[in-house]
């Protein structure tokens, strides 16, 4: 039987991989329990938080920063790589058989995509001459959930663990890094499930509260002095949290508030809008579909006044919309996001020329960073071995994403993780998009 179809290309390839575990240096396990049911909350995890306590004449003594204990990197001949992700396989395909019409489900579509960057990332390091070994796990087939992969001691001889997990489970994959002197990069959740004091976890995905900052700081660079208004929704949690982070960031100064629990009308807002200048806005509101009523809203009210909207991470899928298009350029949306990837240049030219002769068609952002951080990773591991910790500011074969893995501190300088610090900002309007 001819197999013509892009979808099913993609996944013969994928069984392929299961079936021959020596093929290019990658090998591909497929193993999991009963299909796991991801976290249906707001990804971004919600932290109690307060505003600074009143200043008093004396001064709590803050410890200094101390080092953070690591045991001795070990250089090796062969590295081997553990990546959990989310394939689906087992709903896919049975007794060899696909058993779904058209395109592959939404549900297992992002994880194939990031496969699929692993892919191509370890047929070039195998032609670079890197020796590691890639092992996939599908964290969502019949044998091995993450629980017993840990039980069974799959895990026990590997140098360093790539996760495309969800919150819920970076507790669980961090202790187990501690307990065994193994890197856990969490690279999907923002979730750093309240960690403290693991010098093996990495987070690249910024938690909120570091949007949060990242956002604000990029605001009084630009805006300066100009007044501020936030749009604020206390009523839920996480928007909540989101808000107190801003207004920290903030610390003293004033800032214009509206509540939108219930959108507002424009007798509400009418007293802090500005007809004459750019208003600028912060809308601490997670829920993208909200938010962008809320900016219809503008629209509708206040059809010949100007908006500088600076709004959350996860707003990216509205950005691009018809409606937020339409808008026109009396509107600039800004948001802040943790990954760029480039495809005009070179590298990003050869990888989707590399992806089109391999699987057919065009990478999309998850197959980018499928690749690049099984690039970068693999030849940290090569150059500074096991505990490569102190030295990932040697982002060579980074080619895309500026991360900056920092130790996170708390206010009396004690340790809890290593996490990306680097956000961009990206910014729309009229249809256009710049990165800042």
């Amino acid at each position: 039987m001819c197999l013509k179809n892009n979808w099913i290309k993609k996944l013969c390839f994928l069984l392929l991989c299961a079936l021959l575990s020596n093929s290019a240096g990658a090998q591909f396990w497929k193993s999991s329990s009963k299909t796991r049911k991801v976290n249906s909350g707001n990804k971004y995890p919600i932290k109690a938080t307060t505003k600074p306590s009143p200043k008093v004449e004396k001064k709590k003594e803050v410890r200094k920063k101390q080092s953070v204990n690591l045991p001795v990197s070990v250089a090796k001949t062969r590295y081997r790589i553990d990546v959990l992700l989310p394939l689906y396989l087992d709903d896919l395909v049975i007794d060899d058989k696909v058993i779904f019409k058209g395109k592959i489900p939404d549900r297992a579509q992002a994880g194939i995509n990031f496969y699929e960057g692993i892919q191509l990332a370890v047929d070039t390091l195998t032609q670079m001459g890197y020796k590691t070994d890639v092992y996939v796990h599908d964290i969502n087939a019949k044998d091995t959930t993450i629980e017993l992969l840990l039980q069974n001691g799959v895990l026990k001889n590997t140098d360093l663990i790539l996760g495309y997990v969800s919150n819920a489970d970076v507790l669980t994959l961090a202790n187990y890094a501690a307990k065994n002197h193994v890197n856990f990069i969490s690279a999907f959740s923002p979730s750093d499930a309240n960690i403290i004091d693991n010098p093996y976890f990495f987070l690249l995905n910024p938690t909120l509260e570091n949007n949060c900052n990242a956002l604000v700081a990029s605001i009084i660079k630009k805006q300066k002095d100009n007044p501020i208004i936030i749009i604020k929704r206390e009523s839920i949690a996480v928007d909540s949290s989101a808000y107190r982070y801003i207004v920290e960031a903030y610390q003293d100064k004033e800032l214009k508030t509206v509540d939108c629990s219930l959108l507002p009308d424009s007798a509400e807002l009418v007293s802090v809008l500005d007809s004459a200048e750019t208003n600028i806005v912060i809308m601490p509101i997670m829920d993208a579909y909200y938010a962008e009523k809320m900016i219809q809203n503008f629209k509708k009210y206040f059809p010949t006044y100007r908006f500088e909207i600076y709004g959350m991470p996860t707003w990216k899928g509205i950005t691009t919309n018809r409606k937020m298009i339409e808008l026109g350029s009396q509107y600039s949306i800004n948001i802040t996001q943790p990954y760029y990837f480039e495809s005009a240049n070179s590298l990003g030219q050869s990888i989707a020329q590399q992806y089109k002769t391999t699987f057919g068609g065009v990478p999309n952002e998850l197959t980018y960073r499928g690749f690049e951080l099984v690039f970068w990773l693999t030849d940290l591991l090569n150059k500074y071995g096991t505990i490569f910790n102190e030295k990932t500011s040697d982002k060579q074969m980074a080619p895309f994403t500026k991360y900056e893995l920092k130790p996170k501190w708390d206010k009396e300088n004690k340790f809890y993780y290593y996490e990306n610090k680097h956000l961009y900002l990206f910014q729309f309007q009229s249809g256009t998009f710049k990165v800042q």
